[in-house]
């Protein structure tokens, strides 16, 4: 075993782990597995998984009981329980079908080859990639193009926050004439707005912490920004929340919704969390009026997704297992002295070959 990965995601994780481990900074634990030893590693982080794949040293494999005991002490929670391990061509497999959008939460969205490219950067910059990794995760990123490319597995894919806004359009029945407040101003929040204003919802607010990028991302919509301290207030108004802030612990508590809910004249207030770890307390839900909906609240609307992309998942797991095996063959070849050669072909040739 030259390859070791192990998986935290929605299909097979409780929430609970997911939250512990996205509270820890990426470049913490990057730091702190090159502190202990380790050869090579890469993490990638999302709202639905955090993912850790390494490499030992020629000849080494890699210490599993030192990964998890990092990932436990930094998360503040024993996460191996909720782990599932996989290793060489598994976790090649599984690596591939990750940036292809095959294991996301919304099947075929783009967001996550963005993602792990982030954690493959982090990474390399933080010296903690070598060939073996550097080679996997680069071609991790041609799979996962290839597949956009050559399937219809993101034709009209959603989006977590796409999915969001599809939901809170399926409790008014319409967004016209509603109140939206957006909490946060990263990707996910700028994705959520995007729909909400596509979907004609009828006033538009952002909050986040620092006011500037706040300011920018309601102006691009024609929103109103909302000082991070003002947004309390803020809730009074709005019809539906959506938050996806980043913030290590929750920023909307039971007591914030409870002072808003008392202003608000008996209306129902709709809160939607879309943020890994979780913005919203959930004993909000005890509240009368206040209905929580999470990442797991989704996954009915996703299914209708997956329904409708059959043969594109189809075409998409054959480019997957095809190009997992000619990488784990390549990884293979390297202890024979007779390297292959990984190129942007259907097989792998041998180094010098004609090309």
């Amino acid at each position: 075993m030259k390859l070791l990965a192990f998986s935290w995601s929605h299909r097979c994780s409780a929430a609970s782990a997911r939250e512990a481990l996205a509270a820890v900074p990426v470049a913490k634990v990057l730091s702190e597995l090159k502190e202990r030893g380790a050869a090579e590693a890469v993490a990638v982080s999302t709202c639905n998984r955090f993912e850790l794949f390494s490499a030992g040293r020629p000849g080494a494999e890699p210490d599993a009981a030192a990964i998890l005991g990092v990932l436990s002490e930094l998360a503040g929670a024993r996460v191996e329980p909720e782990a599932e391990r996989r290793e060489d061509l598994d976790a090649v497999l599984h690596l591939f079908a990750v940036a292809s959008g095959l294991d996301s939460l919304v099947v075929g969205e783009s967001e996550i080859l963005g993602q792990v490219k982030t954690g493959y950067e982090t990474a390399k910059s933080s010296g903690l990639t070598g060939k073996r990794l550097n080679v996997l995760f680069q071609r991790a990123l041609y799979v996962g193009k290839k597949v956009r490319t050559e399937t219809a597995i993101s034709a009209g894919a959603m989006s977590v926050p796409s999915v969001a806004v599809q939901l809170a359009e399926s409790i008014f029945g319409r967004l016209e004439g509603k109140s939206a407040l957006v909490l946060g101003a990263g990707a996910m929040a700028e994705l959520a707005v995007k729909h909400l204003v596509a979907r004609g919802v009828g006033r538009l607010s952002v909050a986040n912490r620092t006011w500037e990028r706040a300011y920018a991302l309601a102006a691009r919509f024609h929103g109103e920004a909302v000082r991070w301290e003002d947004f309390p207030s803020a809730l009074v108004q709005a019809d539906v929340v959506i938050s996806s802030t980043g913030a290590p612990q929750a920023v909307l508590t039971q007591s914030v919704v409870k002072a808003a809910s008392r202003a608000r004249g008996g209306r129902s207030l709709f809160l939607i969390d879309i943020a890994m770890p979780r913005d919203i307390e959930e004993s909000v839900h005890k509240l009368d009026g206040v209905f929580l909906y999470r990442l797991e609240d989704l996954e009915s609307i996703v299914a209708k997704n997956v329904s409708s992309r059959v043969e594109a998942m189809a075409a998409a797991r054959r480019i997957v297992e095809a190009k997992a095996a000619e990488f784990d063959a390549w990884a293979k070849s390297l202890s024979t002295g007779r390297e292959l050669s990984l190129r942007h072909s259907e097989r792998p040739v041998k180094r010098g070959a004609a090309r």
